[in-house]
């Protein structure tokens, strides 16, 4: 029970848009643990412009990165790693206060999303957030691209221009064959060269191509138990019941009569990149 107990009063503050607290309280620090995959050889930084809600224009923006190994690649916001180092770091505690919570509240994170591509099989390991911590597995997925001959500079980078259709959204991707890598943001490939743009047609989600280097970053998958194996259409099936109904997700409330309480918490907005 206590140990619950922390983990919502973590929940609660970092839901508060607060910027510092203060405090003297003590919490169990977090586990961590996670499997190394491969080390990357290099890198792409991506900007990621994304509406999470379909009736606003407001965008979000985050910066993400590609990190590509000779057999794995990974590619996530930024904030994430980050996050996840501070998280790693004070694993090593057994108890976090007001100091650590406030370092770990000043890393903002939007883009849930990780994944892990094999380049040798195909396939991919995704790591997303709903309430909880959901990974799922699926073979690469294949893209009907249509070249075309237009062309644009990105980075200094010739860039031809390609168009397809995907999983209910439709995109305009721009590559380049100066770096003959099959690889881009989130889980597009297929072309004959690294994808520097891609862009759905509504400009819901957009991702462009703003540093490359040569670092070397391990490419790895956080591997808790909390985090739930399932398939990528529970996933889905979990993500837009969170959306229409958060309640669900709730734990129960009661009165001083023991009679439970049926909040009404509003619906959320749901416009995954997978609309299908």
């Amino acid at each position: 029970m206590k140990y619950l107990t922390a983990i919502l009063l973590y929940i609660s503050l970092f839901s508060v848009k607060a910027q510092s607290i203060s405090g003297n309280f003590s919490l169990p620090a977090e586990n961590y643990s996670a499997e190394n995959y491969d080390t990357s050889v290099q890198n792409v930084y991506y900007k990621l412009e994304f509406i999470s809600d379909p009736k606003s224009s407001n965008k979000k923006e985050v910066n993400c990165i590609l990190e590509i190994g000779n057999k794995f690649s990974r590619f996530s916001e930024l904030n994430g790693i980050k996050l996840d180092s501070l998280i790693e770091k004070f694993s090593h505690q057994e108890t976090v206060g007001a100091k650590e919570v406030n370092q770990m509240m000043q890393v903002n994170t939007r883009w849930k999303t990780v994944i892990v591509r094999n380049i040798d099989q195909s396939s991919l390991i995704i790591q997303d957030k709903v309430k909880d911590n959901y990974q799922y597995t699926e073979k690469q997925p294949s893209f009907n691209w249509k070249l075309e001959n237009e062309t644009k500079v990105i980075l200094g980078y010739n860039c031809k221009k390609a168009t397809t259709d995907f999983r209910g959204r439709k995109y305009t991707a721009w590559y380049t064959s100066d770096i003959p890598i099959n690889n881009g943001p989130f889980i597009f490939d297929g072309l004959p060269g690294l994808i520097m743009e891609i862009e759905d047609k509504k400009g819901h989600y957009h991702f462009t191509a703003i540093a490359l280097d040569k670092k070397t970053y391990p490419i790895y998958l956080r591997n808790e138990n909390k985090i739930f194996q399932i398939s990528r259409e529970k996933f889905m099936e979990i993500q837009k019941t969170y959306a229409d109904n958060p309640a669900v997700f709730l734990p129960p409330s009661y009165d001083s009569n023991g009679n439970e309480i049926k909040d009404k918490v509003k619906s959320k907005p749901y416009n995954p990149i997978e609309l299908e």
